[in-house]
């Protein structure tokens, strides 16, 4: 199993308690693997999926704070919140 497809399991397996703003997500119940394409696919629909969302903010807060370096989050991808991180620390 490789460290992004760990990162995705364990990302999946957070419930609710610890997210409660995913329920309101625009992804909820979406095909995870949209959120973490990997090198062979392209994230543009998982973009689109969270360029709409009422929660995209707390997502994208959650996912910096926590430092998730894989997959989709708050409507950015891997790269982007790296860049993010750079910045802020």
């Amino acid at each position: 199993m490789s460290r992004r497809d760990t990162a995705r399991s364990d990302v999946s397996l957070l419930d609710l308690d610890e997210r409660p703003w995913a329920a309101y997500g625009s992804c909820r119940g979406a095909d995870p693997d949209l959120f973490f394409p990997g090198e062979a696919l392209d994230p543009d629909e998982g973009l689109k999926i969270c360029s709409g969302c009422p929660v995209r903010d707390e997502c994208l807060w959650w996912a910096l704070e926590n430092r998730i370096h894989f997959g989709i989050w708050g409507g950015t991808t891997e790269r982007e919140r790296r860049r993010l991180m750079r910045r802020s620390a």
